[in-house]
């Protein structure tokens, strides 16, 4: 079974990523790019086994393993037995090779044996996504940077104790952001104190993991307000913020105007 989506590209080419396409090949193809892909491309085994050709190097796939190639990057891939099953996403945008370079990736990566549930969960959502014509593209980008982010953990430190530490607290967040959430609570899901906690996290996403929680509450917010017509108050809510004036305040040190602004000028008024 083959399944695939490629957007159009339109308005979403001004973010910082786009998705540019993403599908399901079950077996997967005899793929042979001498001058790599134009896009960025992330592609992990469901099942069966394969071959990745790269840098002179053989590299066996199979169920757990995980690479990801940057644009122009020769390579070639193909399965091994006939029964190769993999999920991809290929995504572009402005300036992002010198965003994944500060994200500390090179210009090609690959793991085996590595944990994909949080990558099924988030390629799920970005295929769902990727369906709506309408307002998808702006949930598709916020969804490729947090696929990153989780390719990111696995693939630079996922193997190490300190690299997969902090994953129940990112799942935590991204499933529970609409409710009250403590660093106590994260760095006990975590069984470490709160000072190694966020010490680890910053090590590992640049970023304090409060203000992760801002950012993945944000984005849901810019989803609602784009593609419902919920109010300011109820989106607040909705996205975990006890008062609508805080929300607002949060919203604006993020996207520079007022959620009701936003509203206004996003692609979907």
């Amino acid at each position: 079974m083959h399944s695939s989506i490629y957007p159009v590209l339109a308005a979403q080419t001004r973010l910082p990523f786009y998705l540019s396409g993403a599908g399901v090949s079950d077996p997967e193809y005899h793929v042979t790019r001498p001058e790599g892909l134009v896009s960025s491309q992330i592609l992990f085994t469901r099942r069966g086994t394969g071959i990745l050709r790269i840098d002179g190097r053989i590299l066996p796939q199979t169920p757990g393993s995980l690479f990801f190639l940057t644009p122009g990057v020769p390579h070639e891939y193909y399965p091994e037995s006939g029964e190769w099953e993999t999920a991809w996403v290929v995504f572009r945008g402005a300036h992002i090779r010198e965003t994944i370079a500060e994200m500390g990736f090179g210009a090609w990566h690959e793991k085996s044996g590595v944990d994909l549930s949080g990558c099924e969960r988030i390629f799920s959502r970005i295929m769902s996504a990727a369906a709506d014509p309408l307002s998808g593209g702006e949930r598709c980008s916020m969804l490729v940077y947090e696929y990153l982010l989780e390719v990111r953990a696995l693939l630079l430190c996922g193997n190490s104790r300190e690299g997969g530490l902090t994953a129940p607290a990112v799942r935590f967040m991204d499933e529970n952001f609409s409710r009250d959430i403590t660093l106590e609570e994260l760095a006990e899901l975590c069984s470490v104190s709160v000072q190694h906690f966020c010490r680890v996290f910053r090590q590992q996403f640049s970023m304090r993991p409060m203000e992760y929680l801002a950012l993945r509450r944000v984005s849901e917010a810019k989803r609602l307000l784009s593609s419902t017509d919920r109010s300011v108050t109820e989106i607040a809510a909705m996205t975990g913020y006890s008062t609508p004036t805080y929300f607002g305040t949060v919203f604006r040190r993020y996207e520079g105007v007022s959620p009701s602004v936003w509203r206004k000028l996003s692609p979907g008024s």
